[in-house]
This record gives C-alpha cells, sequence and structure tokens, in this order.
C-alpha cells in the first residue's frame, strides 16, 4: 500500500503533460492482447523450441554416438550423450503437459471444464508444481549441455590436429599414448629421469570427465578418417542442447506467471464466497430475529386472550 502511495504520490507531482502520457502508455498496455495472453505465447514458444531441439538431437545422434565412441569413450561422455535424448522427450512432454494447462486456463473451454481432472490441472497448486518440475529439468538440461559442449570442443581440437597431416597426427599420437601409459601405470619408459610425478598427475586430472581415462583409450587412426563429418554434428547437437535449456527456462518463467494469476483469481473467488457466505448468515440471523419476534408477539396475545384481556 505505500508503495502504491509513493508511485500515486509521484505520478501526482509529475507535469499534466507527462501524466497524460503515462496514463495513455499504461491504457495502451493493459489493453494490448499480447500483454494478456503473455504466458500463453512464452508457452507456445517454448514447446516449439523443445520440438525443434528433439528433432536436432536426433538427426545429428547418430554421428554425434560415433565422434564419441571413436574418441575412446573413456571418460564417459559417451553414455552422457545418450542419456540427453530420452531427457529431451522428458522436457517436451512436461512441456507439452504445461502448454496445454496454461491454453486451459486462459481460454474458457467449456467441454474441457466439465471435468474435474481439468480444474485441478488449471489450479494455482499444479502450477506451482509444474514449475518446480520445469526447473529441475533445467537444471539436467545444463548438465547435459555443459557435457555435450565438453564433447564439442574436444572433437573440434582433434579435427583441428587431423587437418594438419599424418605428420602431425602421429606425434600427437605418440604425446596421448604416452599421457595414456603415464596416469595408467605410473611409468614412463622413454623418462630415464623419472621426472614425471604420478601422484601429482593424478591430483591435477580433471573433476568430472577424466582426461586422462581420455587420453588412455584415444586413438586418433579411428578418428581423424571421419573428423570433419562430426564436429558440424557435434555443434548441431549441442544446439539442441541449449535450446532445450533455454525452452524450459522460458516454461518455467510462463508458469510462474500463470500461476500469480491464477493465485488472484482464486484469493478473489474465495474472498467473493467469504462475503456472500457471511451476508447469507446476516440474513438467516435477522429472519430468525423476526421469527422469534413474532413468535413472542403470538405467545402475548394468546396469553392475553386466555386472562380475558381485550384482544385486537
Amino acid at each position: 500500500a505505500q508503495a502504491k502511495n509513493a508511485r500515486t504520490s509521484h505520478a501526482a507531482s509529475a507535469p499534466p503533460h507527462l501524466r497524460v502520457l503515462l496514463a495513455s502508455a499504461s491504457s495502451s498496455l493493459s489493453s494490448m492482447r499480447c500483454v494478456e495472453l503473455n504466458n500463453v505465447y512464452a508457452a507456445l514458444i517454448s514447446a516449439a523450441m523443445s520440438v525443434l531441439a528433439l528433432m536436432m538431437a536426433l538427426s545429428a545422434r547418430h554421428n554425434t554416438d560415433k565422434a564419441l565412441r571413436d574418441m575412446g569413450g573413456g571418460a564417459g561422455m559417451e553414455d552422457a550423450a545418450k542419456g540427453t535424448v530420452p531427457h529431451l522427450t522428458f522436457s517436451l512432454l512436461l512441456n507439452g503437459i504445461a502448454c496445454t494447462a496454461i491454453c486451459l486456463s486462459q481460454f474458457d473451454c467449456q467441454a474441457a471444464m466439465k471435468y474435474s481432472c481439468t480444474h485441478s490441472l488449471t489450479s494455482s497448486t499444479s502450477f506451482c508444481v509444474l514449475r518446480v518440475i520445469c526447473f529441475l529439468t533445467f537444471l539436467g538440461e545444463m548438465m547435459f549441455a555443459f557435457i555435450v559442449l565438453i564433447g564439442t570442443v574436444e572433437v573440434f581440437i582433434l579435427d583441428f590436429i587431423c587437418r594438419n597431416g599424418s605428420t602431425t597426427v602421429y606425434h600427437a599420437q605418440e604425446v596421448i599414448w604416452e599421457m595414456g601409459n603415464f596416469t595408467l601405470t605410473g611409468k614412463d619408459p622413454f623418462d630415464p629421469y623419472a621426472t614425471g610425478n604420478f601422484t601429482d598427475a593424478k591430483a591435477a586430472d580433471t573433476p568430472i570427465f577424466s582426461m586422462s581415462k581420455t587420453m588412455q583409450t584415444l586413438d586418433l587412426n579411428n578418428f581423424c578418417p571421419h573428423a570433419e563429418y562430426l564436429g558440424g554434428q557435434m555443434a548441431l547437437f549441442w544446439i539442441a542442447c541449449v535450446l532445450a535449456l533455454v525452452s524450459q527456462a522460458l516454461m518455467a518463467i510462463a508458469l510462474n506467471g500463470e500461476k500469480e494469476r491464477v493465485a488472484v483469481h482464486e484469493q478473489h473467488e474465495a474472498a467473493t464466497m467469504g462475503g456472500a457466505r457471511g451476508e447469507a448468515m446476516n440474513l438467516l440471523g435477522q429472519a430468525g430475529v423476526g421469527a422469534q419476534g413474532a413468535l413472542s408477539g403470538f405467545e402475548n396475545s394468546f396469553n392475553q386472550y386466555r386472562t380475558g384481556a381485550l384482544g385486537h
């Protein structure tokens, strides 16, 4: 209330032409259809982005799996990327349900409102639950997008090495084998002075995806023949993950806005029903008092008649 009064006093202190401009802008915004259907538009765009993300991921799935498999898959990225498509499918189903709920809440669908499940789906509680689930899937999409980004960067680096000729590939593979053998056994037969420290190498290994395990299984001779076709597909797969990530964030925003809108209507309806219930109780109380007064008057008249008093 204080903030509203402050805004009102601030608007009142503004020049007359500015007050007229603010009033016209406020009325124009309130009358714009796109503002009223903001949640619907956001939900529809989110659902469309989910469909596009799943289609892009499915189209790049085969080549992406091949790229990660040819890299050796020692760090577990191949299995993580395989789990991305089922997660994208779940996100699409969730966004479809949420989009349907928002559309049913915004538009007057008499045929659907006959069922109790529709009322449950369009309640503020349901929108709150959907928002929480959507946020959790957002976190999952963030993790998968991070995984695919790591794989994409590695594929582009290896593709660059492969394009530098057989000599570069040969020497790069020697370095990879040296790193893999040392991190696996702790010994380097080509280092007579034993300058490497196995404990330090293990401690310096990457925490999420092990670089040492990747080097132990990476074979450029298997990767390079198909490298030129894999970089773009990995990038496409990563873009699909980013689209799904953005769609979940947009759907969470739409669900939050719709929850607040429905909650206001529910509070208004509860207040209206409470007022009507109170008014009905007052009317019943007044009717009871009137009936009691009429009964008391009848009883007095009957008593006067019995005692022989003069009646009406």
